[in-house]
């Protein structure tokens, strides 16, 4: 028998719209891929977002119809490296065919806590730190950056000692908002883990320049997903904020980040448990990899896509109650 493949697509609406410095974001779609030969069968995830760098989602379709008509483009490695969203669902499906799930070796990952833009943003800092959550992420540059700044002292006050903050401004900053963070940030040194991609893609120079002068952690996190982008793996000092849902071949992606691991931050795409349990598969090969993961997003739903709800820890043997078969089952034919 050779290789079988099959697709469906999904469609989820937030449980609330997210709000970003793009805008808000109220429904995610993407596909779930089947994949079956004589070895076995796999399930990857196919969860585009163009607006960092990936393939569209009429592309990633157009490909998908195209490997059910002829399972030899799925060895076309231009069109993989073209369609890193593709490549990645491909190759997370693959990887589960030949695998050993005796010898999988998952791990426990501390989860960030998830922060709404503006001041639900303190409201939820309160009960999530009530639940035992130590690490959270909050984005800003949404609202006015005064309006920001009083919010954040505010949040600096809950902090107990060891909790950490990290601040998401997904490109939004212009060069005088970070300059106004940054002198409000350095004095928060022991309470602030990082703020990440201030400015848009293209100007890393200057993000880094302005971390070496302020002596404040500035992360990476669209940079690495535009088309030259791996190259800041190997040439960023700072935190990489890795989305590998975006990042193409997870064999190749595991390779480029084995040297870095200390310094990434596995993090969500508003994917299904399918993408999430692949996604931490790449976290289980890393050694090093210590930090929280960006996966405070399994409440983002209303359905039953997730698997599991959000917790300060993502535990290896929930993992384990995870079956790719129970999604695939629950999308529509």
């Amino acid at each position: 028998m050779g290789r079988r493949f099959s697709f469906q697509p999904y469609q989820r609406t937030f449980a609330k719209p997210l709000r970003t410095a793009r805008g808000a974001w109220s429904v995610r779609e993407g596909f779930i891929v089947r994949v079956e030969d004589e070895s076995g069968v796999g399930y990857g995830e196919i969860a585009p977002i163009p607006e960092f760098g990936s393939e569209t989602l009429a592309e990633a379709e157009d490909f998908l119809w195209g490997l059910v008509a002829d399972s030899e483009l799925a060895d076309d490695v231009a069109a993989r490296a073209a369609l890193p969203c593709c490549a990645f669902g491909l190759s997370s499906a693959q990887g589960q065919m030949l695998a050993n799930p005796a010898s999988a070796g998952r791990r426990n990952y501390e989860v960030a806590a998830l922060l709404p833009a503006g001041a639900a943003g303190l409201r939820v800092l309160r009960t999530k730190l009530a639940r035992g959550y130590e690490t959270f992420k909050w984005k800003v540059g949404v609202d006015l950056a005064e309006v920001e700044q009083t919010l954040f002292q505010k949040m600096m006050a809950l902090l107990p000692t060891g909790a950490r903050l990290r601040l998401d401004a997904n490109c939004g900053f212009s060069v005088t908002e970070l300059e106004s963070w940054l002198w409000v940030l350095q004095r928060y040194a022991d309470q602030v883990e990082y703020l990440e991609q201030p400015l848009s893609v293209g100007r890393e120079s200057l993000m880094a320049g302005y971390a070496e002068s302020f002596g404040v952690p500035i992360a990476l996190d669209e940079s690495l997903n535009s088309a030259a982008g791996c190259q800041w793996l190997s040439e960023w000092s700072g935190p990489l904020v890795v989305k590998p849902a975006l990042m193409g071949d997870i064999g190749a992606l595991v390779e480029r980040l084995r040297p870095v691991a200390e310094r990434v931050v596995i993090s969500s795409v508003f994917e299904t448990a399918v993408g999430l349990e692949n996604t931490l598969r790449i976290a289980d090969q890393l050694p090093d990899y210590n930090l929280a993961i960006g996966f405070d997003t399994l409440d983002a739903f209303a359905d039953g896509l997730s698997s599991q709800k959000s917790a300060p820890i993502i535990s290896a043997v929930e993992r384990t109650r995870l079956t790719p078969e129970m999604i695939w089952k629950q999308l529509p034919n």
